[in-house]
């Protein structure tokens, strides 16, 4: 097989992933967050949606459990002039994800990321936000993708982030504490769960 036919199937492969990806994933809205993380806050886990795996290789990294709650979780400092006022800021907040994230089925692996870039802090709207460039799998394969996705990431990227920012720990600082709060946040969430992550696996 020539470059280019292999180059081909590489990307006609790459489509029907991602298009596999959109039964798998919900698209969502204003409603469905709210539904999901209010309303219906005693069913917000879900099952590990595509790989059930457990060797945590480069390409078939550990699929942990995804929870609408980490829309909540402390991924963003809110910027000093904006008043905070409860439910307001919800509103505030779920409406720049919604706004600003990319679908989930497009930023959602489970090739796992061996190198980092970041760029930023970037402010947009009523909160700063982050730029990152990766690295995934044994094939390379190159995404962006900023703080604002980090809810519909696999929640092993935050960990595999968080490691690798750790590497020049004061150079990114400010993103190692951000994502340590993405990461103590659904630390407590998994103890509130009523089953254990290992079952679900």
């Amino acid at each position: 097989m020539c470059k280019a036919e292999a180059k081909e199937k590489l990307e006609h492969e790459a489509q029907f992933t991602l298009e596999s990806r959109k039964l798998l994933f919900m698209e969502w809205s204003f409603k469905s967050i709210q539904n999901e993380y209010v309303d219906m806050s005693s069913q917000y886990w879900r099952e590990p949606v595509l790989s059930f795996e457990l060797q945590n290789t480069q390409d078939s990294q550990l699929d942990p459990p995804i929870t609408p709650k980490s829309f909540k979780f402390c991924s963003f400092v809110k910027v000093v002039n904006v008043p905070y006022t409860g439910s307001g800021t919800d509103h505030l907040l779920f409406t720049f994800y919604l706004k600003h994230m990319k679908a989930q089925y497009k930023t959602w692996s489970t090739s796992k990321i061996t190198t980092v870039k970041v760029t930023g802090p970037i402010e947009i709207d009523n909160f700063p936000n982050t730029k990152f460039k990766v690295v995934r799998g044994s094939s390379s394969q190159v995404h962006e993708f900023t703080l604002v996705d980090l809810p519909c990431l696999n929640p092993y990227d935050w960990i595999m982030l968080y490691k690798l920012l750790l590497r020049d720990r004061k150079k990114y600082e400010l993103f190692i504490t951000r994502l340590k709060l993405t990461l103590v946040s659904y630390a407590k969430n998994v103890g509130k769960m009523d089953v254990e992550i290992v079952v679900v696996l």
